[in-house]
């Protein structure tokens, strides 16, 4: 019977970090509280000066947030990244997903592979802004939401591999912690709809097809694709799956708020 791999122990002033990073965040009432004593832990503790706290009912979506928490230089970044850039995050992929459901934080140096339009993204948008290095912790929210807490330096200064490890214990301890706030983990998806839109967005949640949605607001077929296809763009989700998630993780919340 072979040996089970096992990581290496932590130093013990990374154990401290960790420590000081949860007393910051438990002073923290709801969600919303949460994320911004976390940034601001990241910077005073880590010294981390550019990070940014997304949300969305799936890990892709997360992506999208149209209302991240961001500090730093990301701020004045952040238009150009949700005009199309998010779409090619490097830790978007699968192969992140992956890494990422083990390990909790993993740095875009320690990913296996990288396709070319994640590289696109590290080049054309990352690097030409200044950004040099780029880490990620994924948190695990209430009603199965997804928090990507992204770190990145615009010294070229890499995040130490053991760091990258403690990062992860403290995401895995910052998920349980989250999961107990109040408030919504991911942004109302109508917030950006007109009232005509949310109420199309309503029946397709639901379950109805195209035509009968065509026949209930009285359009016509193509109208109605024109519109999901709309909705689809402001959310965006890729499918009516992703939808349908978005759509019934806020109606869950609000159910037990």
């Amino acid at each position: 019977m072979g040996a089970v791999a096992t990581r290496p122990s932590l130093p013990s002033d990374e154990y401290d970090h960790i420590f000081a990073v949860l007393d910051h965040c438990g002073t923290a009432r709801t969600l919303d509280e949460f994320k911004h004593a976390l940034m601001d832990a990241l910077h005073t503790v880590y010294g981390f000066p550019n990070t940014t706290f997304l949300t969305g009912p799936t890990f892709r979506t997360a992506f999208a947030d149209p209302d991240p928490v961001t500090t730093g230089r990301i701020p004045a970044i952040i238009d150009e990244y949700q005009s199309g850039w998010y779409q090619t995050d490097v830790f978007a992929t699968p192969e992140s997903f992956a890494a990422l459901s083990s390990t909790h934080a993993i740095a875009h140096t320690e990913l296996p592979s990288i396709p070319s339009s994640a590289r696109d993204y590290l080049d054309g948008f990352l690097y030409r802004r200044s950004l040099r290095s780029a880490s990620v912790m994924h948190l695990n929210l209430v009603h199965d939401c997804h928090a990507l807490v992204g770190i990145f330096d615009s010294a070229g200064k890499e995040v130490a591999p053991v760091r990258v490890q403690a990062l992860g214990l403290l995401a895995r301890q910052l998920s349980t912690l989250a999961r107990t706030l109040p408030g919504n983990p991911c942004p109302s998806w109508s917030a950006r709809l007109t009232p005509r839109q949310c109420e199309l967005g309503e029946l397709l949640a639901d379950g109805h097809t195209n035509e009968e949605i065509a026949s209930i607001m009285a359009l016509g077929v193509d109208t109605v694709k024109k519109y999901v296809s709309r909705i689809f763009s402001i959310t965006r989700v890729r499918n009516r799956a992703e939808f349908v998630k978005l759509v019934y993780t806020e109606r869950l919340a609000a159910l037990t708020a």
